[in-house]
C-alpha cells in the first residue's frame, strides 16, 4: 500500500495540451469530422503514460457541435474546439467553409458551335473563392436532342437550337445556355460568362 501511495505522489501532473495538427482547421464538409488528436504533456513537455482522460467542448455551438469524439458543422463561421484535463487548457479554431457556389467553364460565346461538334465543359466547386478537391458533379441537358452532356461534361451538338447545360453539386447549381448551328450564345447562371475554351 506504501510503495503504491509513494507512486502516486510521484505521477506527474499534467502541464499542457498539445494537438497534431495546425492551430487553425479548415472544413468544406457538413459532416461530422474528428477532434484533433490532443496530447498531454508534463512540464518537462513529455507525455503522461497513461494519458489522462480528455474533455471536449466547442463553441459557439451555432456552427459546430460535439458529438463524442467527432465535431459535426452547422454553419459556416468559426468556433473554438477546446481540450481540457482538470485546470489544463487548449483550444484550435475550426473554420466551416461550405461550398457555396459552382462555376462552370469551357464554352466560348464568341464562336459557333456546328451540329456533330463536341467540347468538354469543367465544372469548379468553390467555397468563396477557393476550389475545392474531391467534389461531385453531375451534368445534365434540358435537350439532348440538341445538346447532349455526359457524365464528364462533353458535351455534343446534336442539331440546331437551344438547350442549358446544369452542374450540380449537391444544392448548387450553375448553368449555361448553349446555342447550336449559327452563332453561339451563353447565359452564365451567376451572370458572368464561362470562360471555357
Amino acid at each position: 500500500m506504501f510503495a503504491l501511495l509513494a507512486l502516486i505522489a510521484c505521477s506527474p501532473e499534467p502541464a499542457s495540451i498539445k494537438f497534431d495538427g495546425e492551430a487553425t482547421v479548415t472544413v468544406h464538409t457538413m459532416d461530422a469530422v474528428d477532434v484533433s488528436k490532443a496530447t498531454v504533456l508534463d512540464k518537462d513537455g513529455k507525455a503522461l503514460e497513461p494519458q489522462p482522460a480528455v474533455s471536449w467542448s466547442v463553441t459557439p455551438d451555432t456552427v459546430a457541435k460535439l458529438d463524442g469524439a467527432k465535431v459535426t458543422p452547422v454553419a459556416a463561421g468559426e468556433a473554438s474546439v477546446e481540450a481540457k484535463v482538470g485546470e489544463v487548457k487548449a483550444s484550435y479554431k475550426l473554420v466551416v467553409a461550405p461550398p457555396d457556389k459552382v462555376e462552370i467553364a469551357g464554352y466560348d460565346a464568341t464562336k459557333a458551335w456546328p451540329v456533330g461538334a463536341a467540347a468538354p465543359l469543367t465544372a469548379a466547386v468553390k467555397a468563396g473563392e477557393t476550389a475545392l478537391e474531391g467534389q461531385t458533379v453531375t451534368w445534365s441537358s434540358s435537350d439532348a436532342a440538341i445538346a447532349e452532356v455526359d457524365a464528364t461534361g462533353n458535351v455534343t451538338g446534336k442539331a440546331e437550337g437551344k438547350a442549358t447545360i446544369t452542374a450540380t453539386s449537391g444544392t448548387l447549381t450553375a448553368v449555361v445556355e448553349v446555342t447550336i448551328g449559327g452563332e453561339a450564345a451563353v447565359a452564365a447562371a451567376d451572370g458572368a460568362a464561362p470562360a471555357p475554351q
